[in-house]
């Protein structure tokens, strides 16, 4: 993954629940009512479009915009990380 900070490359070499919760964290302190969770290794966050195009933003600066993947599934919001 290039373009990663080492406090996200440190997360994912200590497992991928560190990786989630500090991904977690971080989209919470952006977007305090969004509604996050993880399945299979994709994040489901449930939020408006405004507050996504925040995460969104955050997300593409701290990974590049090559390394995550957004689509809109129903009334949320489909994250991969690669």
């Amino acid at each position: 993954m290039p373009n990663v900070n080492f406090e996200y490359k440190k997360a994912l070499a200590q497992g991928d629940k560190l990786f989630e919760a500090l991904v977690t964290s971080k989209i919470k302190e952006l977007v305090p009512e969004a509604k996050a969770s993880w399945t299979n290794w994709t994040l489901f966050l449930k939020t408006n479009d405004s507050d996504m195009q925040k995460v969104y933003t955050y997300l593409s600066g701290t990974y590049g915009m090559m390394n995550i993947d957004v689509n809109q599934v129903g009334d949320e919001y489909a994250i991969d990380f690669m």
